[in-house]
């Protein structure tokens, strides 16, 4: 699936039209009835009271046809035109399939629907004092709010006016846009669902939305050599937990064989939550962090099909030379995560001397002190700081949040749409790491390895989240689900 500039949505349509596929008014009339389509699967609008909320352009027409529609289908359809009918060529046409809804002259009373139809993709300047109002009454009302196309107020491109639609729920056409899947416009986009309209977009796109993958298939005689030997160099005296969720998901991931460098103080601990972990025990350092001589690190790696490196480490000295040293050392693919993360942000230099396929697994705050910048900046330019790093350290960079972002070498730009906010918790980043390391030692490449990683974490986030709920689910949940998920 495709992500769209707002210029690049114009010329999908544009294309469209003159390679006569359809009428700019066929089109308004597909999206229309495609919105009903998807609202009704969602909702039961029969007999229930819906407030259509009309602009001047084509979002307006939109919004006309799915009142029409809506009609149809038995709902309570009102009206609601706060600067007049729809002006275009195009909206106007459809003016007469609504000559029998009513048409409000305020929003009084309550409503179980608030579809938003006011301004669409062209919106990009700063709302007027009425239209502002407006949007912050219908926002305070208790009823579901819909966006058509985009929420009112929302920047295609990303970003938002002083304020914006609330909608709990958008459909959109054509291909994704930005603000669907780039904070703070996301953040007033609720759930989202795209249709195509049968238009095919070619090369016209700039970014892509991670598919769910497809799984694997085998040799029936396939042997634990066949998965491949994950080696995790993780984990300190008092950071245990992260180092026990890393190897468990690199074992329901799929590694033939997950082997683990565990700190004595550990050992116990580790062995009785991952027994079907190999173990390397070490000493542990008075800073807690493991011990690792060349000889053991060296031997450890031999074996090893792909390393994860940095969960739970700490952040001492010791710590920082300890991921150095293994970073200089490690010659199959690496997943450099957390403390891992921390120890090289020093000197981001070592990235470009690895000898291996690298893949980073930064939040928001590693990444600020990765580049130097602010977490500010940082969500304010996910894409362009992802996509620039990526390239310049010739490494795949998945920069974590809501709809986490994964930034190919070459240039190529990945969103993610799985997960949930009850994923924000300590622990979850080490299971996602435990997956990619997995996919890794089975033979995937960095990129596809990052893309399915990402989507089944959060797949498996988004049904523990069913299971329980955002509030109280934990990382070992998601470690749950995931071994219902085929990949």
């Amino acid at each position: 699936m495709k992500v769209l500039t707002s210029l690049q949505i114009k010329t999908a349509e544009k294309t469209a039209v003159q390679s006569g596929l359809f009428s700019y008014a066929d089109m308004m009339k597909n999206a229309g009835y495609a919105a009903v389509d998807e609202i009704s699967k969602k909702f039961d609008v029969a007999g229930k009271k819906v407030l259509i909320i009309i602009g001047t352009g084509n979002n307006g027409g939109d919004g006309l046809v799915v009142a029409s529609k809506l009609n149809c289908l038995g709902a309570d359809v009102s009206l609601y035109c706060p600067f007049g009918m729809p002006e275009t060529i195009t909206a106007s046409g459809f003016i007469k399939d609504v000559k029998n809804i009513p048409v409000q002259s305020n929003i009084s009373g309550d409503f179980d629907f608030y579809i938003d139809a006011l301004f669409g993709i062209g919106f990009n300047r700063q709302l007027s004092a009425d239209a502002e109002e407006l949007i912050n009454l219908i926002n305070s009302k208790s009823g579901k709010k819909i966006a058509i196309d985009i929420p009112s107020g929302v920047f295609c491109d990303g970003g938002i006016a002083q304020t914006a639609f609330k909608a709990d729920f958008t459909i959109t056409f054509i291909g994704y846009k930005l603000c669907h899947l780039l904070p703070p416009a996301s953040n007033y986009c609720g759930e989202v669902a795209l249709k195509t309209l049968d238009i095919d977009l070619k090369n016209n796109y700039s970014y892509r939305i991670i598919n769910k993958p497809t799984a694997k298939v085998y040799e029936k005689n396939s042997h634990k050599g066949t998965f491949g030997t994950a080696l995790l160099i993780c984990g300190s005296y008092g950071m245990c937990g992260a180092q026990i969720l890393a190897a468990k998901a690199a074992a329901i991931g799929g590694a033939g064989i997950v082997k683990s460098i565990v700190c004595d103080k550990n050992y116990a601990a580790f062995t009785a939550s991952v027994p079907e972990a190999v173990t390397i025990p070490v000493e542990t350092s008075q800073s807690g962090t493991p011990i690792i001589y060349d000889k053991t690190m060296f031997s450890a790696l031999s074996g090893a099909s792909a390393v994860l490196l940095g969960c739970g480490i700490g952040r001492t000295d010791e710590a920082v030379r300890l991921v150095k040293k293994a970073f200089e050392y490690t010659k199959v693919p690496l997943v450099l995560d957390a403390d891992g993360i921390n120890a090289v942000s020093d000197d981001i230099s070592i990235l470009r001397r690895a000898k291996a396929p690298l893949i980073i697994t930064p939040h928001p705050g590693e990444m600020a002190r990765l580049i130097g910048t602010t977490v500010s900046d940082i969500e304010n330019n996910r894409i362009s700081f992802a996509k620039k790093f990526a390239c310049d350290n010739q490494c795949v960079l998945v920069l974590k949040g809501a709809n986490t972002i994964v930034a190919a070498p070459n240039g190529e730009v990945y969103f993610n749409t799985t997960g949930n906010y009850g994923m924000a918790k300590g622990g979850s980043g080490d299971v996602l790491s435990g997956i990619i390391v997995a996919l890794l030692s089975n033979g995937y490449d960095i990129v596809e390895a990052a893309k399915i990683a990402v989507y089944v974490h959060g797949s498996a986030g988004d049904i523990a989240s069913k299971k329980f709920t955002k509030r109280t689910m934990l990382p070992s949940d998601i470690l749950k689900e995931l071994k219902h998920i085929s990949f």
